[in-house]
């Protein structure tokens, strides 16, 4: 009887259930996943589609209207478009919404009648139509401009029409993403000068102008940087080389030894804070169920790791770092990016010159004379080559001239006499030694060919599609209209003694904005604004209705065309959750970053 009370009480001790329920609750959670998983598997292959990773290296034999690469040669490259598209929406559209947001919720304070009704009213109509709707308003507008027609041909300042909105625009170079990295340099340390500056105020009590000593360097060094200076940042891509070459000789087994090692240091680190923490005057030593619980979570994640890096999960990813992943035809492996950095971020960056058509209707070209081999210095405006220019039907039969594109020394050449080269196909790269990193380039429309097709040329100005232009106009405009009402209401939790004060010390009603009230209101603001990024960037998906190619629009396509439902729909859910997570981390950063300090 004894035992019997025993054993009865040993059910329902406390420690005992609280390890029960949760170890059933997760076995039973992981038991859920895996039999929908296993379903679904057999679901799809009843229907002759198994699951399956291997459309990702497949080509997928359709063309994106706009993106990075327009014909793909893998699904995996053709997921990497659509993300890259949603991406391009989603940060230019924070920073403009953030803007106009602010400026319409110190708007709606205004004490100007006019400016507070009119950001009233466009605040009402935008909230209370639906996002869709606004979207599909923003496409007909610009549907609604005329078509282009052959007498638009030419270069324009400015041309909108139903193929979208046209302009001016400072076009990339191959020494521009050194001209950024320096950019970023000297704002890095014109914000170090600022603070330098002020700290000195502060402790001084003299005038410093910190404003205009980080302003005047600033600009001094942009100066400097765009007539040369910039290059300076090459020793980036000097050293970068020097890693590439170094990581190409590891084998793919340090990858797993240093990933499984990272894992053991992270988990022993935490453990070890965990029970040192255990060893204060207030805990005295003492462990608690749950305490036990996190030390052996920690010691099993650790496990699952080392022993996922050795099985073939790990073997592949290790592959991949290596770069020899070649299932899905993806270059990415850590020497490739170093090599990447080291081609774009050496002193004289490497840039790859294809075929460009010369004539209207020439589709490809038959090498005459190549006349620049490996070695040779040329300035841009140079002949490198000569050629015959032909077009698919064989009437165009004219001989051209392929002149440099940059000033720099040839590199390698991939074609030779008498071959056949297509439009857009690589013909030479060349170390480049002497370009303004960015050019000024105004609109162009281009007429294909003897054809009635006409369109925005390449590489001259920058156009807006339509479909980006709704997209991107209709999330920016209504996320805006949310985040000035957070603007509004953050100033107004700011006490009403604050601008007295301010007002006293003779401040503007601008200075007493920007110095007072928007510092201390920017702390209410940060949470429910964070919030509004991520309806912004989740937003973006209903780009599939005005046909912008963002990922789900290009996942819809692919699934449609392989069948692969569920691993498409596992991308999207991955590639939106990581976004929001990111966004969110940001947030968080500077909502402690900018918390009063408490004693």
């Amino acid at each position: 009887m004894k035992n019997v009370l025993k054993t009865l009480s040993f059910f329902r001790n406390v420690v005992f259930l609280k390890w029960a329920s949760q170890i059933v609750f997760l076995v039973g959670l992981l038991y859920i996943i895996w039999s929908y998983i296993q379903n679904a598997v057999v679901n799809l292959e009843q229907t002759n589609i198994a699951f399956s990773w291997g459309w990702l290296g497949e080509t997928p034999g359709v063309s994106i209207a706009e993106g990075m690469y327009t014909l793909p040669n893998s699904g995996r490259q053709m997921i990497q478009v659509g993300m890259l598209n949603m991406l391009r929406v989603t940060v230019t559209g924070i920073f403009a919404a953030t803007f106009l947001g602010t400026f319409l919720g110190i708007a709606r304070l205004s004490k100007n009648y006019i400016v507070e009704k009119t950001s009233t009213g466009l605040l009402e109509v935008v909230r209370n139509v639906p996002l869709l709707v606004q979207i599909f308003f923003f496409q007909a507008f610009v549907l609604t401009f005329p078509r282009l027609e052959v007498f638009d041909v030419g270069t324009y300042n400015l041309h909108v029409s139903a193929k979208g909105i046209a302009f001016p625009w400072l076009n990339r170079q191959p020494t521009a993403y050194l001209f950024w990295v320096y950019l970023l340099a000297i704002f890095i340390l014109a914000n170090k000068i600022y603070k330098w500056r002020v700290q000195i105020l502060e402790r001084e009590g003299r005038e410093t102008r910190p404003f205009l000593w980080s302003v005047g360097i600033f600009f001094g060094l942009l100066v400097a940087g765009w007539y040369g200076g910039y290059r300076v940042m090459g020793v980036i891509g000097f050293l970068a080389g020097y890693i590439s070459t170094g990581v190409d000789l590891l084998p793919a087994i340090f990858y797993q030894i240093l990933f499984s090692s990272v894992a053991v240091f992270i988990g022993f680190r935490t453990t070890k804070k965990f029970i040192d923490s255990k060893k204060s005057e207030e805990a005295q030593g003492i462990y608690s169920d749950d305490d036990y619980f996190k030390i052996i979570l920690n010691v099993v994640v650790v496990l699952l790791v080392v022993v996922l890096m050795f099985s073939s999960v790990g073997l592949g990813l290790s592959n991949f770092l290596v770069g020899d992943e070649i299932v899905f035809k993806a270059d990415w492996g850590v020497p490739q990016f170093f090599e990447g950095v080291n081609n774009k971020l050496y002193w004289n960056p490497e840039a790859k010159i294809v075929l460009e058509p010369q004539l209207d209707g020439m589709k490809r070209a038959e090498i005459i004379d190549w006349i620049a081999v490996p070695g040779t210095e040329v300035r841009k405006g140079d002949v490198v080559a000569r050629a015959t220019a032909k077009d698919l039907k064989g009437d165009l039969n004219q001989e051209i001239s392929i002149y440099a594109k940059y000033t720099g020394v040839i590199e390698e050449v991939f074609v030779s006499n008498g071959d056949t080269v297509k439009v857009e196909e690589k013909t030479y790269d060349i170390r480049v030694t002497d370009s303004k990193p960015l050019e000024l380039s105004r609109p162009k429309v281009e007429q294909i060919g003897t054809t009635k097709f006409k369109r925005y040329a390449e590489g001259f100005g920058k156009s807006l599609s339509v479909g980006y232009f709704a997209i991107w106009l209709g999330v920016v405009l209504y996320t805006a209209i949310f985040i000035s009402e957070v603007v509004r209401a953050g100033i107004m939790a700011v006490s009403k003694g604050q601008s007295e004060a301010g007002l006293s010390l003779g401040l503007g009603r601008g200075a007493l904005l920007r110095l007072v009230v928007l510092p201390q209101a920017i702390r209410v603001m940060l949470p429910p604004m964070g919030n509004q990024y991520l309806n912004l960037a989740k937003n973006t998906s209903l780009g599939i209705a005005v046909a912008y190619p963002e990922i789900v629009a290009v996942g819809q396509t692919l699934y449609n065309q392989e069948g692969q439902t569920l691993p498409v729909f596992l991308i999207w859910m991955a590639f939106y959750s990581t976004v929001s997570l990111t966004i969110s981390t940001i947030i968080n950063y500077y909502n402690r970053k900018m918390k009063i300090v408490e004693r």
